[in-house]
């Protein structure tokens, strides 16, 4: 009897020590693994919502006329509508790109929109917040992007002038598109709608007191690290975002 006894303690003393250490995965690796998760990687969000409170945060300025376009070397005409926009260069300030926007009415000016070496700059037509405008895109700087939304709709053409890169869409899904404007390397994201004929907005980080903010067009939802290292997806609904699963 004693060697049966003994012969089952040693067996299960083996048969211990031969379990596989993935049953029980060590707090090493499983500390490394997080570590090493890249940013980029989407995870499902805990189950919260957050309320979008748009506030009047920017205006539509008339456009300055102008007698004439003084300049040194025009870079581009492009019509849009019966209107067209011109790029320049002024005499006096060849180190700055500066566009115009010419209509039957007159000539008025649209400011800087480049810089010499930098040529990213565009011109088109956009309907948006349930209007056509004129977009004019361009740079002040390395890190300073800037789109115009010009209305021809007034008698004296109006801008919206708003400091980020812009894409229209219907993000709320209300049939009208809004402007989403992003800017800064940790992405900062607004969205700028019309509610009861006033332009408003809601600048999505502090609504989701997250790091950064980024937009999808493809799929229309956003992209945001509401939880440091981690990304989650989220949608808008009836004025709230939503986890986006």
């Amino acid at each position: 009897m004693k060697k049966t006894v003994a012969a089952l303690i040693l067996l299960g003393v083996v048969t211990g020590c031969s379990t596989p250490s993935s049953d029980a995965p060590s707090t090493t690796n499983s500390t490394t693994s997080a570590t090493e998760q890249p940013a980029t990687n989407v995870v499902a969000p805990e189950a919260k919502q957050f309320q979008l409170k748009y506030t009047t945060s920017l205006t539509a300025e008339p456009l300055t006329k102008i007698n004439t376009v003084e300049q040194t070397k025009q870079l581009k005409s492009q019509a849009v509508d019966e209107s067209k926009v011109i790029t320049y260069k002024k005499k006096d300030d060849v180190e700055k790109i500066y566009a115009a926007l010419q209509s039957k009415d007159g000539t008025y000016d649209m400011g800087q929109i480049g810089y010499e070496g930098a040529s990213n700059y565009s011109t088109s037509t956009v309907d948006v917040l349930g209007q056509s405008y004129v977009k004019v895109t361009g740079s002040v700087g390395a890190s300073a992007p800037i789109s115009n939304y010009v209305s021809l709709s007034t008698s004296t053409p109006t801008v919206l002038h708003i400091e980020a890169n812009t894409v229209e869409a219907d993000v709320d899904q209300d049939g009208i598109k809004e402007i989403v404007a992003t800017v800064g390397t940790a992405a900062e994201t607004s969205i700028y709608k019309i509610e009861k004929d006033s332009l408003v907005s809601v600048n999505l980080n502090e609504a989701m007191n997250a790091a950064v903010v980024m937009y999808d067009q493809e799929s229309n939802t956003f992209k945001a690290e509401v939880t440091k290292g981690e990304v989650s997806e989220w949608k808008i609904e009836n004025n709230l975002l939503v986890p986006s699963y």
